[in-house]
């Protein structure tokens, strides 16, 4: 039988036609690989069958010192271990750092490698998994050490721009949240009505989604627009006890999210399956 063909529209396809191995470890030749990591990763896949692809904790470090963006993100990734807690952040950024994958090798094959050379390759591999049931996990140890400087390709290519990610985001929260959970409604709620709130909903209408409400300081309130991209802004009192869609949170103020963990517990709403959080 002949092997599923890997498309070559990435480099890191080259490097993925040529893997004979039982696994594929991914890394950057910037970054620092701890010894024990590789040994950790293979012994976590040979007694865990449901994961696929796994990724590991990690430690951020920069000449110039980690800037408070950039430990928060590493704060936020390290905490996303179980697969549970992958999956309910999964529209907020990549939950796996990809210089820390370790995956079986007819995972790649059997989703034809990296796609899209104008979208974040790892993060639409991820989406791509969970789309296709593909198990995510992370090892509980930080087994990388992951280089931050000026000139990542995560900072200078325009693949990497919010613009793209946010473009991902929509496509997949309609496959993921909607199309495949049709019993909660075809369309979605945005909470949000800033600058990332209204790239969300442009994005999701791009995407064919209908945005029935945007979530803000408007409104009936008559402190905010009333509208974005056409449309209304409602106060966060006005959303429905039945919700029309996945209501995602786009919202970028500091410390906000326990107020809105607490605003969604009183509805008995549950994250990762009435919302979620998208950054």
């Amino acid at each position: 039988m002949s092997r599923p063909r890997v498309s070559v529209l990435l480099p890191l396809n080259v490097g993925l036609a040529r893997c004979k191995g039982r696994y594929v470890a991914r890394m950057d030749g910037d970054d620092l690989c701890l010894p024990q990591r590789l040994e950790e990763q293979a012994a976590w896949l040979d007694v865990h069958p449901e994961t696929d692809l796994l990724g590991s904790r990690v430690e951020l470090f920069s000449g110039a010192g980690l800037s408070e963006g950039y430990q928060a993100y590493q704060d936020w990734v390290n905490a996303l271990v179980e697969p549970e807690q992958i999956l309910r952040e999964l529209f907020v950024e990549c939950p796996l750092p990809h210089p820390t994958w370790l995956g079986r090798r007819e995972v790649f094959e059997r989703l034809g490698g990296y796609l899209g050379p104008d979208l974040p390759e790892d993060y639409h591999f991820v989406l791509r998994c969970v789309e296709a049931g593909i198990g995510l996990a992370k090892h509980p140890l930080a087994l990388l050490r992951w280089r931050e400087h000026p000139q990542r390709h995560s900072r200078t290519h325009p693949r990497y721009r919010r613009e793209a990610f946010f473009r991902l985001k929509a496509r997949f929260i309609r496959s993921l949240s909607i199309d495949q959970r049709p019993q909660r409604g075809a369309g979605a709620v945005v909470w949000g009505a800033g600058d990332r709130g209204r790239l969300l909903i442009r994005s999701l209408q791009e995407a064919g989604v209908e945005v029935r409400a945007c979530v803000g300081l408007g409104g009936e309130e008559g402190q905010g627009p009333t509208q974005a991209h056409g449309v209304p802004v409602i106060a966060p009192e006005s959303l429905p006890a039945m919700l029309p869609g996945p209501l995602l949170v786009c919202v970028g103020t500091p410390g906000v999210r326990p107020s809105i963990h607490t605003f969604m517990s009183a509805r008995r709403w549950q994250e990762g399956v009435d919302w979620y959080f998208v950054s």
